[in-house]
């Protein structure tokens, strides 16, 4: 099956009248959730703030579920974080989110102990992910002490990942320190 081209959407959209076009982002918005929450946001820009928290809800709860130990489903996880960015252009709160991944990680292994490779190699991940983000928009500055703080909350859990955070931490904050002399 091929995938609708945007050209060809365009072309159906056009032959709408204004009332069509309206009757068919309602009906969007009954069936899609995300939809319905872009255009919320659209609609009520302080209602952004509510959807970033229901998405770090999910992600605190596939770590630390109200019910006890969390699933750790890191496609969850990572809808989550990517569903946010559908909905909201906000750099500061999708760096927030992911940062927040990152720390929640940290915090489990903490709690836990010794976990798994598996956990160890999504949180490295998450957080290259989200100094990725962090440098792509400009947001070093602001995020530099708590991307610290992670890295120096994981040296006392495991070494040698406590050694691999602190290489993609340098990798990433050396140029800038640098930039600040």
């Amino acid at each position: 099956m091929s995938m609708l081209k945007i050209n060809d959407l365009r072309s159906y959209l056009k032959n709408k009248s204004n009332q069509e076009l309206i009757k068919e982002i309602v009906e969007l918005s009954k069936q899609f959730p995300v939809v319905k929450e872009y255009y919320r946001t659209k609609v009520d820009p302080d209602f952004e703030i509510e959807i970033f928290e229901k998405y770090k809800k999910i992600i605190q709860d596939e770590f630390f579920h109200y019910k006890g130990f969390g699933k750790l489903k890191y496609s969850n996880i990572n809808k989550a974080i990517r569903d946010f960015k559908k909905i909201s252009k906000n750099s500061k709160l999708i760096a927030e989110l992911m940062i927040s991944y990152s720390e929640l990680g940290v915090e489990f292994m903490i709690e836990y102990g010794d976990v798994d490779e598996r956990l160890y190699n999504n949180i490295l991940r998450s957080y290259i992910n989200a100094l990725d983000y962090i440098f792509k928009n400009g947001l070093e500055e602001k995020c530099k002490d708590r991307m610290n703080h992670i890295r120096e909350d994981v040296v006392g859990v495991d070494w040698e990942f406590g050694d691999n955070m602190s290489e993609v931490y340098y990798e990433y904050f050396s140029n800038f320190d640098n930039e600040d002399e």
